[in-house]
């Protein structure tokens, strides 16, 4: 009878364990392939296009630079951070809820450097410039590091992840 009840007890284990980790593929596949992150990336890279659209190469004058960064840069990346925290605030496992933290602080170090470049200019205050580069070389390398950890955790959850 003990060696029943044994037997029995790791069969229900193993499948309370497979079921786990089904659960977490379905959340990480609903996750990548789901409305809400593909309206959380098209508005980052429309908040990225807009501010690359003023800035580097593309630098006209500073009004230029101010009217896009407040009325477009600044409101895009407003959108972003608000879309990417809803939908943090819908995930239940705990290694995706990290993964999306990561994310969430690269959109939040590119706001804060739009804010910053926007103070600088109009306080014509040059010495920000290097703050504002750090900010958006930050927001840059959470970006990378969020996109690394995503496919590791595909790899850990035995999914295929391709990026486009």
């Amino acid at each position: 009878m003990k060696k029943t009840l044994q037997i029995l007890m790791v069969t229900v284990m193993m499948v309370l364990c497979m079921t786990g980790c089904g659960k977490e593929q379905d959340e990480f596949l609903n996750y990548v392939n789901g409305d809400a992150k593909k309206e959380v990336s098209e508005l980052e890279s429309k908040a990225k296009d807009s501010y690359a659209s003023v800035t580097g190469d593309n630098f006209k004058d500073d009004q230029t630079l101010l009217q896009e960064l407040r009325t477009n840069t600044s409101d895009l990346a407003k959108q972003t951070i608000e879309k990417a925290t809803a939908l943090g605030a819908t995930l239940e496992g705990e290694q995706l809820k990290k993964v999306h933290e990561i994310c969430v602080t690269s959109l939040k170090d590119f706001q804060s450097g739009v804010d910053q470049l926007i103070q600088a200019v109009e306080n014509e205050d040059d010495s920000q410039l290097s703050q504002v580069n750090d900010l958006m070389s930050k927001a840059n390398e959470e970006g990378a590091k969020y996109m690394e950890e995503l496919k590791k955790l595909a790899e850990e959850l035995d999914v295929e992840m391709t990026t486009e």
